[in-house]
């Protein structure tokens, strides 16, 4: 599936479908296929500020402006996650990698995603190759319904 050739509002359909079909799943196979879904987006440079929680764009701008950096898609699976459970523990961690620096979403401090393209990662595992610079929690998030 191509992003760039997909209708704004076919891209919102796309992400409440896999909401809904994930939400009754593990949550190994929640975040598999979460993982997986995202991986197909084309990203592009930096398009959030992100020292600035208070200034990203909610999923839905997200989506229907097609504005996709590493960081913004690492957003929308925090929020994929955040409207399907609040069982779980979700934060953002801002990385650097040494080459470039992103969010990335950690889930039970035990689980990375979008650190490399359509893989869980295990958090303990990869966390020598890079260097947390800020974490951000679900209360400094916009929270959204």
């Amino acid at each position: 599936m191509s992003w760039n050739n997909i209708p704004n509002d076919e891209r919102l359909r796309l992400w409440k479908t896999l909401r809904t079909d994930i939400s009754g799943l593990t949550l190994d196979e929640q975040m598999n296929t979460v993982a997986k879904f995202f991986a197909s987006m084309p990203y592009t440079t930096r398009t959030l500020d992100y020292y600035t929680p208070s200034g990203w764009p909610t999923p839905w701008e997200i989506l229907f402006r097609s504005d996709l950096c590493k960081s913004a898609i690492s957003l929308l699976i925090f929020y994929t996650f955040s409207l399907i459970s609040s069982d779980h523990k979700i934060e953002l961690h801002l990385i650097d990698d040494a080459t470039d620096m992103y969010l990335v979403p950690v889930i039970d401090d035990q689980f990375i995603l979008n650190y490399e393209l359509g893989v869980v990662s295990n958090y303990l595992d990869v966390s020598t190759e890079y260097k947390i610079t800020k974490t951000f929690t679900k209360e400094q998030i916009k929270q959204i319904a």
